[in-house]
């Protein structure tokens, strides 16, 4: 059941959003997926729900590559693509493009070896999220996030 504006306010769920994004860059991503569903969950915005999904599913594709899991990986991440079709280019400040180019350069060898059923995570292969501008205090695309 989603809730009010009331009970999840603008304010909140941009500090939600905000401590999601240091828990990914953190390399905490099941921490993030478990933040972020706040959002996901308070928001009465359409858009602004799908793109918590997307981002969700994102760090769960980080995840599984973490618990070594390809298949996994593969599967959420195709998810996660999907989830992100029909949004701006640019949205609540994340370029999303770039961000999933960066998540298809981590997963990369999970994509290149459809057999594998075990990965190995290369460290040097994640990378972090940063925001182009505040979604909060500026909606460029349309987010409907200022207060």
């Amino acid at each position: 059941m989603k809730s009010t504006d009331d009970e999840f306010t603008l304010e909140r769920e941009r500090e939600v959003y905000l401590e999601g994004i240091r828990l990914f860059n953190a390399g905490q991503f099941f921490e993030a997926h478990e933040t972020w569903e706040d959002c996901w969950n308070g928001t009465l915005d359409r858009r602004r729900e799908q793109f918590y999904r997307a981002i969700i599913r994102g760090a769960v594709t980080l995840h599984l590559l973490r618990q070594g899991r390809a298949v996994g990986v593969r599967q959420v991440f195709v998810d996660c693509l999907k989830t992100f079709e029909g949004l701006p280019e640019v949205f609540m400040g994340l370029d999303i493009p770039g961000h999933l180019v960066k998540i298809r350069h981590a997963i990369q060898p999970a994509l290149d070896d459809l057999e594998m059923t075990h990965i190995q995570i290369d460290p040097a292969r994640l990378f972090e999220m940063t925001l182009l501008y505040d979604p909060f205090e500026d909606s460029r695309n349309g987010e409907g996030a200022e207060g």
